[in-house]
Formats: C-alpha cells, sequence, structure tokens
C-alpha cells in the first residue's frame, strides 16, 4: 500500500463528491485504479440528475470501467475502489461481484445507508470479503472534507428529507 497514492486517489473522489454535490444530488464520488495505481475509471452520485436510484458513485466507477472489470477478473488484476463515504448495500454487492480486491474510503455511515461493514459483518459473504482489503477512514482531514459536503447536502432541496417537507 502507497499512503501517498491513497491519499491521492482519496482527493480524486472528493472533487468527484463536490461535482455530484453541485448537481444537486448526494455528495459521493468513487475511483478505481489498477494494481500499478493506474487510473481506471471515476465515478459520482447521478441519482437526481439522472433519475436513476441506482446511481450511486461506486455503480457509476464500476459501470465506467467497462471491459476492464471483466478483463481484471480473468487477469485476476487487483483492482482497489476509493469512496469518499462507505458504500451502501447495493454498491457493496457491485464492489464484491466486480471481483475488486481493496476498497478505502473516507467518512463511515452510520447514519445512512453505509452497509458495507454491516453485510460483511453477516457473514454470508464471507468468501468474497474474505478476499478484498478494506481501509477506513485513513486521512483525518479528508474525513473531515466528506463530512463538509454531507452538512451542505443536508440543506440542498434535493435531500430527501427536504423534498418530503415541500410535500406536507
Amino acid at each position: 500500500m502507497d499512503i501517498d497514492k491513497d491519499r491521492f486517489f482519496l482527493e480524486m473522489a472528493l472533487e468527484e463528491a463536490e461535482q455530484a454535490l453541485k448537481e444537486n444530488t448526494y455528495p459521493v464520488g468513487a475511483v478505481i485504479v489498477d494494481e500499478n495505481f493506474n487510473l481506471i475509471s471515476r465515478g459520482r452520485n447521478r441519482v437526481h440528475p439522472s433519475n436513476d436510484a441506482t446511481a450511486h458513485a461506486e455503480i457509476d466507477a464500476i459501470r465506467n470501467a467497462g471491459e476492464a472489470i471483466f478483463n481484471a477478473k480473468i487477469k485476476k488484476e487487483k483492482f482497489t475502489i476509493y469512496s469518499s463515504l462507505e458504500p451502501c448495500p447495493m454498491c457493496t454487492g457491485g464492489i464484491l461481484f466486480a471481483n475488486i480486491k481493496r476498497v478505502v474510503w473516507l467518512l463511515n455511515d452510520e447514519d445512512g445507508f453505509g452497509g458495507y461493514r454491516k453485510i460483511k459483518d453477516t457473514k454470508v459473504f464471507d468468501e468474497r470479503f474474505d478476499r478484498v482489503e478494506m481501509v477506513v477512514e485513513p486521512y483525518e482531514d479528508l474525513k473531515n472534507w466528506q463530512k463538509e459536503l454531507m452538512n451542505k447536502w443536508a440543506m440542498n432541496p434535493n435531500n430527501v428529507i427536504n423534498l418530503r417537507e415541500t410535500v406536507k
């Protein structure tokens, strides 16, 4: 593991998260790299702009990786996904079935839809989880940057809590 490279790609994920927030959707970004730290793809939450409940950052990055994901599975290459927020259950499934071998995120999602640790703890997919290295909240300053984005998102009119308030 190269800590400077982890930081570099986590900052890139945060840039995607900031762009998502500018597009009035949940501020989450993700980046996939190969074992030589070559950028494979970027992704960001696009739920509101695309009206697609499955358009999460990690899924976007996996989709954008395209053929590289399949080639990596065949060649047993080790991809890493960097996310600005703990992956939800859907994204966790995508990560496991895309055969990504390392997951690094900046902020645990205790109150939201964070599911990676919860699903891992069920032991349902032990064999797959055992093959994935997990790095959680490695940088306090980047974690705080993601927290700031989440706080801004709380005020955004597209946040589901705010949308619900408008229909009352």
